[in-house]
């Protein structure tokens, strides 16, 4: 029996296995190795970018956070203690407790020609705003390719000072990823408000009414949580004024339906209540203040300066606190946070709605007011979730994509 000769084996090693194997040995890699493959050599550019690779990388593909680190300067960020590696790699500046206790590692970092907010992601690609140009914007960090939505054109007159609210997603069948609109305008001869929407299908090159339903006030213009072909909303019923309801938007059918968020604590509860996606669970964190203060492993719940997280489980809407952090304070007052990431055993990073992100030790039971130092970052920044694919904006049809 003939077999190979073990030299030309070791030069040309991949040339001798079935292209099922080597793309499966690809897909596994992290994504900065995979990034680096790309530019070896032509076939491997090619087989990095067919849909089979693309899809199995994506399903392997490890939670990170995209953070803006400086102006136009992002950072991905991987917490590998969530993985069960063993990591000797760079760590970035962070509290003592943090340092001793998780362990990061910027995966890669990436500088955009344009100014802009960063709302949400959906496989890997992210959607941000340009406030400063009015600019809808979708780029893939990892391929380094963005595009520029086209204007939603507004059919009626807008309510005064009233702000457009967005979100992004990719739906579960046919995988369509698209941008919502949700935003008030003025109903014919009478006074108030109404609820208009605007779906844009990335591919298609135009903006589509659809119709929303009852109208409801939303509670900020953070934009909508994805999660599972689904965008979430906080939202306020019009005859009840508080933050006390959450509006749902399935992306397939394109249907919207109201259910009730938590119960609100203390007695200010308009603000200081906002969505998050936690271990793949829709959570809502809820600010409780101006009320007694209740030790927390009683079943009623703090009012007195806690952040409470409650999720959703199961089918029928049904809450469950999951994590609560006791006696917070901050100088410049309580207001909306965002649960970046809690770690198996407990500890927390918090972002606040200034951009300021802090971290919380389940051990010490204490919110550490030192922030995540990361040079050269402003106030008022954002963070999101993101999970790094290979998807390409130029596999869509009708779009202007450019490169940086």
């Amino acid at each position: 029996m003939k077999t190979a000769d073990n030299s030309k084996m070791g030069e040309d090693f991949f040339k001798y296995l079935q292209s099922e194997i080597v793309l499966n040995i690809f897909s596994r890699l992290p994504t900065r190795a995979a990034m680096a493959c790309k530019c070896v050599c032509k076939p491997w550019l090619s087989m990095l970018t067919t849909p089979k690779f693309v899809n199995s990388h994506m399903s392997r593909s490890v939670p990170s956070i995209a953070i803006e680190t400086n102006s136009k300067c992002y950072d991905i960020i991987e917490f590998t203690d969530e993985l069960d590696l063993n990591f000797d790699g760079p760590i970035r500046s962070m509290p003592n407790d943090f340092d001793k206790e998780h362990r990061w590692d910027v995966t890669f970092n990436f500088v955009l020609p344009f100014d802009g907010i960063l709302q949400s992601s959906a496989n890997g690609l992210i959607f941000l705003r340009d406030f400063g140009h009015d600019d809808l914007i979708l780029c893939n960090p990892v391929t380094r390719d963005y595009l520029k939505l086209p204007c939603p054109r507004q059919t009626s007159p807008k309510v005064p000072n009233a702000m457009d609210n967005f979100g992004f997603g990719v739906s579960g069948t046919p995988g369509q990823y698209k941008v919502v609109r949700i935003f008030a305008e003025a109903p014919e001869r009478r006074e108030g408000f109404k609820n208009a929407c605007q779906v844009y299908t990335v591919g298609t090159g135009s903006w589509r009414n659809v119709p929303f339903g009852k109208p409801l006030g939303f509670c900020d213009d953070i934009g909508g949580v994805h999660l599972n072909g689904n965008l979430y909303w906080m939202v306020a019923k019009t005859t009840s004024g508080f933050c006390r309801w959450i509006s749902s938007f399935d992306l397939e059918m394109e249907l919207f339906i109201t259910f009730a968020a938590p119960p609100p604590r203390g007695r200010d509860f308009l603000f200081g209540r906002s969505l998050c996606v936690l271990r793949g669970c829709l959570c809502v964190s809820d600010i409780s203040h101006n009320g007694p203060d209740i030790d927390d492993d009683e079943d009623d719940i703090p009012n007195d300066g806690h952040v409470i997280i409650w999720m959703l489980k199961g089918d029928d809407n049904s809450w469950s606190k999951i994590f609560v952090i006791p006696k917070v304070e901050r100088s410049a007052g309580l207001g909306n946070v965002w649960p970046i990431i809690i770690f198996k055993n407990g500890d927390a990073l918090i972002e606040w709605d200034d951009g300021m992100i802090f971290f919380y030790s389940k051990k010490r039971r204490n919110f550490d007011c030192e922030v995540m130092s990361l040079e050269g970052r402003e106030p008022f920044t954002s963070t999101i979730m993101y999970a790094p694919s290979f998807v390409s904006l130029k596999s869509f049809s009708m779009e202007n994509v450019s490169s940086f």
